[in-house]
């Protein structure tokens, strides 16, 4: 599944060893890419793809294995986003055995502002956040489509003015990559 996530995120892996639907992408801004890098590597996910570093209220990018060989608990982002960072998460594939759709996380000064599930994007729900959700249900996507992801993904890329990925502007550790599989 490599082309539900707009703005041209993961294209650039294309070959199927990598196992693209395990990958999450982070956007981040607020927070160093270093920090980032050492903040997941504590938590056993080293990145192993990273944009350039950013300055001021620039997004970066960063992203990392879904799970690692010793643990397959999920990450609390909260965790990765202090007070003055945001956060854009996206999880192509949570759960590849049981086929559910893609997630989206869009976290603010460490708390989740939406959390938006691509099988009931509008959804809102007293655990569930989603600030979003006024936004996707104005845009009327037509979840039927073949193309509802990419548009869903393009949708939350431009309410954020996420920048598209450049393969020039991307580092990839193929060996950190290779590793995991």
């Amino acid at each position: 599944m490599t082309t539900w996530i707009g703005c041209g995120v993961m294209a650039w892996i294309d070959e199927k060893r990598y196992r693209e639907d395990e990958t999450v992408l982070i956007y981040f801004k607020g927070v160093s890419l270093a920090s980032m890098a050492e903040d997941l590597s504590a938590r056993n996910r080293p990145p192993f793809a990273y944009g350039n570093a950013t300055a001021g209220d620039d997004w970066g990018v960063i992203m990392h294995h879904m799970f690692s060989r010793e643990d397959y608990d999920e990450i609390d982002y909260r965790e990765l986003c202090p007070q003055g960072a945001e956060l854009m998460v996206f999880v192509p594939n949570p759960c590849v055995a049981k086929a559910h759709g893609p997630k989206a996380y869009h976290y603010v000064d460490g708390q989740a502002s939406s959390c938006i599930d691509y099988e009931a994007a509008d959804h809102v729900g007293e655990y569930w956040p989603n600030k979003m959700a006024p936004l996707i249900t104005a845009a009327g996507l037509d979840r039927r489509s073949k193309t509802y992801e990419e548009q869903l993904t393009q949708l939350i890329c431009d309410h954020l003015g996420l920048p598209a990925l450049d393969r020039d502007t991307i580092t990839v550790d193929r060996d950190l990559v290779a590793s995991c599989y």
